[in-house]
Order: structure tokens, then C-alpha cells, then sequence
């Protein structure tokens, strides 16, 4: 019996699906890991999972990282997305707000 997990996201401009997808799976996530910032300083990952066992459970746990690696990057993409039209928006407001001053006028 193979499970397959999904995890769908909702927002007001739609839904988007999360599946495993073909393999292959590991409980190493991607975006589960101490950031290359502590690794490069010489930190250690005291949390990292343990490998999945080749059951029914283990190869679950392994689609679930997968699955949660998917949402981690979109979520991240998203938010990505999203401060680069504020800091859009605050350069064209800034810039409206420079154009409007005269600073060579006493």
C-alpha cells in the first residue's frame, strides 16, 4: 500500500497542490536544514532526521519532506514576491517625493 500526501494551499486568487510526485524521497529536506550560514561557521545540525525505513511509514515520512520542501520554497517565493513590489513601490514613492522638493531653493 503506497500513500501519497498532498497539501493544498488557499488564497483568495486560487489554490495550488502540493504532491510528492515520483521520488526519489528522503527525510533531508531542503529547506529543513540549519542554514549554509551556520554550516560555513562550523555549526552542526543536532536535529537532522534520521534516514526513512523502508515501510510503509518510512516511505510517508519521506514524501511528507518532499511535500513540505514544495510549500517551503513556494511560501518563500511568495513572500519574495511580495517585499519586491513594496520595495518597488516604496522606490516609485521616493522617488515622487524627491522629484517634488527643490533643495537647491532657499
Amino acid at each position: 500500500m503506497s500513500l501519497d500526501p498532498i497539501a493544498i494551499y488557499s488564497s483568495p486568487s486560487g489554490e495550488k497542490e502540493f504532491t510528492s510526485g515520483e521520488g526519489p524521497h528522503t527525510t533531508n529536506g531542503k529547506t529543513t536544514q540549519i542554514s549554509d550560514i551556520v554550516i560555513q561557521a562550523g555549526g552542526e545540525d543536532r536535529d537532522k532526521p534520521s534516514e526513512a525505513k523502508d515501510t510503509n511509514l518510512g516511505q510517508l515520512r519521506a514524501k511528507l519532506t518532499t511535500v513540505q520542501d514544495q510549500v517551503n520554497q513556494f511560501l518563500t517565493q511568495q513572500m519574495n514576491r511580495v517585499k519586491d513590489a513594496k520595495t518597488e513601490a516604496d522606490d516609485i514613492e521616493r522617488r515622487i517625493l524627491d522629484d517634488g522638493i527643490d533643495e537647491d531653493s532657499d
